[in-house]
């Protein structure tokens, strides 16, 4: 895996073990506080996040995580996956990619540095297809997803509910 250094601090970026769901659910709670990146609306469980890095695993997806060093503690600053798209044996070959960078550690080359580590994951995994769900607002997301190739496949209007008001989803895809 890829190891990135900012002005400071110093990143790796390396398969997820089971003690980085804790970081992960971190970001994801946070995510779900602050912004429609997630439409769930209540904080995940530390089992759920446990279950879910669980399932992604025995599903033969990976997960990757970018960490740091905080007090001599290896910290997660963001994380990217790949998930099933639909469960159907049709669509086995296609996956859904997740990414979400810590709020403290944007802007420093993360997001692409996990995203080029998981699409490397996908093709040696043997995927063919990997989307994108992009909730509106999201320039930036949008962005990095055009840098690596994907391209805008359509936009879902209003099918996402969250603080008072419809989101559209933009989404994408790369065949790899």
């Amino acid at each position: 895996m890829a190891e990135i250094s900012s002005t400071v601090p110093k990143y790796t970026i390396r398969p997820a073990t089971e003690a980085d769901s804790l970081g992960i659910n971190a970001i994801v709670n946070y995510e779900i506080g602050v912004s429609v990146n997630n439409f769930n609306y209540g904080p995940r469980s530390e089992e759920d996040g446990l279950a879910w890095f669980r399932s992604t695993i025995a599903g033969g997806y990976p997960i990757l995580v970018a960490t740091t060093l905080v007090d001599n503690k290896d910290v997660v600053a963001g994380y990217s996956s790949l998930g099933s798209f639909r469960q159907k044996d049709g669509y086995r070959f296609t996956a859904e990619y997740s990414l979400y960078i810590h709020h403290e550690h944007r802007k420093r080359g993360l997001g692409r540095s996990l995203l080029k580590d998981l699409l490397v994951e996908a093709n040696e995994r043997k995927f063919h297809a990997i989307i994108g769900s992009i909730s509106e607002g999201n320039e930036a997301s949008l962005r990095l997803a055009a840098e690596f190739g994907f391209r805008v496949v359509g936009t879902m209007r209003e099918n996402g509910y969250k603080f008072d008001r419809w989101i559209d989803n933009t989404f994408v895809e790369l065949l790899l």
